[in-house]
């Protein structure tokens, strides 16, 4: 019995010890700054049809030329959208992916980001492209009535093929606020400009 008390004893003040020095380093580790998100979306493996078109919820996949559109896909338990016109025989391919709407609020600090990657890309002018809209309705009909401001965003393009995810950087958009829509447009054909891009990791927050 005596034995048992002390080695009680012996964890009890082990125990106190330990609360004591966790406290003495309380204040030498910052906590890090909580960045509110907006929006983002980053293809859950889970929800992924493979091969599928692209349908998430609140999202349009619209084809403003020729029959191709976004595609869902994952890769080592990654989602992911990816547009090709490959195998298309079409003279020209333009696919749009167009976020749900939401609100930024007065945008001051909001900034965008995402990443891209590409394969099979030789000509600049099969591209992606991201534009913005503050009026855009939600509708296939709408896509091209909408007032839509291309984005400085670094994107894959025909120097960066080989799957390689390239990061767009932090996209300001505090010219912005209230609701908006983003868009990934790619423009291509199923004959010279027939390379695949894909999109991941959205995310809209505030610095």
């Amino acid at each position: 019995m005596k034995m048992k008390k002390i080695i009680i004893s012996v964890f009890l003040l082990s125990l106190s010890l330990g609360v004591m020095t966790s406290c003495s380093k309380e204040d030498d580790f910052e906590i890090p700054t909580f960045k509110p998100l907006f929006f983002g979306e980053n293809f859950p493996e889970g929800d992924i049809d493979y091969n599928a078109d692209f349908d998430f919820p609140g999202w349009v996949n619209y084809a403003e030329t020729g029959s191709k559109k976004w595609i869902e896909r994952d890769f080592n338990n990654s989602g992911y959208i990816q547009f090709s016109p490959f195998g298309s025989g079409q003279a020209s391919n333009i696919g749009w992916a167009i976020t749900p709407k939401f609100s930024i609020g007065d945008g001051q600090g909001v900034v965008f980001s995402f990443t891209s990657a590409t394969n099979f890309v030789d000509n600049p002018n099969n591209k992606l492209e991201v534009f913005i809209s503050t009026n855009y309705n939600g509708t296939e009909a709408g896509v091209l009535t909408a007032n839509w401001t291309q984005l400085n965003a670094v994107v894959a393009n025909e120097t960066t093929n080989g799957y390689v995810y390239i990061p767009s950087g932090e996209i300001d958009l505090s010219d912005y606020s209230g609701e908006i829509n983003i868009a990934f447009k790619v423009t291509g054909n199923g004959t010279t400009l027939d390379g695949l891009f894909q999109v991941d990791d959205i995310k809209i927050y505030k610095k």
